[in-house]
């Protein structure tokens, strides 16, 4: 009892100094460890709620349905590039906490995979195999817009080009880079060097390092693509190295804890090997969305929050930020037709990128604001300040708001409330009158 009081004491201090001391005081070393711990404590808590198990346990199933056909359709490709021989040595190093009941599902896997003939199926056949690696990755990307706070994915011609490029041509790029590693560490120039010890000892760690910054570099390059929105490379690099070490310590863990015990084998007899790779595959999925989640809140640090991951606004936060962003747009555009990026909308109105998403939504709608040309996320006003009313904003935004909320006539409202509201409702409208976005320009500019 007195020591779970004392772990209490000391969750109580880290909770204090994480969320309660501001950060303007500390040094930059004390800022870092206290935007670690806070990173941890959020993903953490994320974990332990279970906001993962659902989406771990839906793209297993998912995996599992389409692994042989995408193993068809990736072998098919590097076959024709003569690397398909090294994909094994990867699905191998996958299933390395398996024991060897990795090797066995690796066997059989690859087994079924060579007979896929990709080559003599029909169209309709081959558009299925295509199918199924696109609804994969739209699980993943689904799993990871959920993550981000993305409301929505991709168009079909962005997915079918992105999708197909990473699902075919991503293990293409990464056993071409081992193939470039092995030949030069292979080469004459460096093999003469080789009979130096020191040397020596530096190649057998980088060749051992190698598998583990390919799994780091895999990760990465998820985080920077999948998910519907802009990801800085630093957060996407954040995020892989967690889970790549997440992986190389859960692997050792499964495969001491869990694989060598006979009690598991006793228990599930020849359904053994099935059980351990469905519940690899879980942890694996867990580990892959546990390094998303870091990513994100990576990238939105400066807005964490004890409770809920990253800050959220309060319904008249999100008018007044509605307001002050038209504000910002018209005064951007009256200054020679500029747009503003994302990035300096969230650094002028201090909010993360996703909450500005949100108050885009009924802006988009209403036509209020429209995204500019070129290659950068750019906003630009879609009318004039003086055809923007208030009154018309703050109503499309407590609309949205509102939009899953229980109707108000299912509430039962107590009379005597309803008729106050009605009262301050009706004096806000007065305030608002017929004021618009040019009024509140004329008043910035005064």
């Amino acid at each position: 009892m007195q020591k779970l009081m004392q772990l209490r004491t000391y969750i109580d201090t880290a909770y204090q100094w994480l969320w309660h001391k501001p950060l303007k005081n500390m040094g930059l070393l004390e800022r870092s460890g206290a935007h670690l711990g806070q990173i941890m404590w959020v993903t953490a808590r994320d974990l332990v709620l279970g906001r993962y198990n659902l989406q771990a346990m839906s793209l297993v199933y998912t995996t599992l349905l389409s692994l042989v056909p995408v193993l068809a359709i990736v072998f098919a490709l590097l076959k024709a590039f003569g690397v398909h021989e090294k994909a094994e040595g990867l699905m191998l190093e996958f299933l390395a906490p398996l024991g060897e009941q990795g090797q066995k599902i690796t066997e059989q896997t690859l087994g079924f995979v060579e007979q896929v003939n990709v080559g003599v199926l029909s169209s309709v056949g081959l558009a299925f195999l295509i199918y199924t690696l696109i609804s994969t990755m739209q699980k993943v990307e689904g799993a990871f817009n959920d993550i981000w706070r993305v409301q929505t994915g991709r168009s079909i011609s962005k997915r079918l080009t992105e999708f197909l490029s990473i699902g075919l041509l991503g293990p293409l790029a990464i056993f071409m880079v081992l193939g470039v590693l092995a030949t030069a560490l292979g080469s004459d120039a460096l093999g003469g060097m080789s009979d130096y010890p020191l040397v020596q000892d530096i190649s057998n760690q980088a060749t051992r390092l190698v598998p583990y910054m390919v799994m780091i570099g895999m990760f990465s390059a998820m985080y920077l693509v999948v998910p519907n929105t802009k990801v800085s490379v630093g957060a996407a690099l954040i995020g892989g190295t967690v889970a790549g070490l997440l992986w190389v310590a859960s692997g050792w863990t499964f495969a001491n804890f869990v694989v060598t015990s006979a009690r598991y084998a006793a228990i599930y007899s020849a359904f053994a090997s099935l059980i351990f790779f469905i519940i690899w595959m879980y942890v694996a999925w867990l580990i892959v969305l546990t390094g998303c989640s870091v990513a994100y809140y990576f990238q939105n640090r400066q807005h964490l929050s004890p409770k809920s991951g990253v800050v959220t606004l309060t319904l008249l936060q999100m008018e007044q930020t509605a307001l002050h962003l038209l504000v910002l747009l018209q005064s951007a555009f009256r200054q020679g037709g500029n747009a503003l990026t994302f990035k300096q909308l969230t650094n002028r109105l201090r909010i993360p990128e996703e909450i500005l998403t949100d108050i885009l939504a009924p802006l988009y709608a209403g036509k209020y604001v429209m995204e500019g040309a070129g290659a950068k996320r750019t906003l630009l006003p879609a009318r004039t300040a003086e055809l923007m009313p208030l009154k018309q904003v703050v109503h499309l935004i407590r609309a949205h708001v509102g939009k899953d909320s229980l109707s108000i006539s299912k509430a039962v409202p107590y009379e005597p409330i309803e008729e106050l509201y009605q009262e301050i409702d009706q004096a806000n409208e007065s305030l608002f009158g017929d004021k618009t976005i040019a009024d509140l320009l004329e008043t910035e500019e005064k």
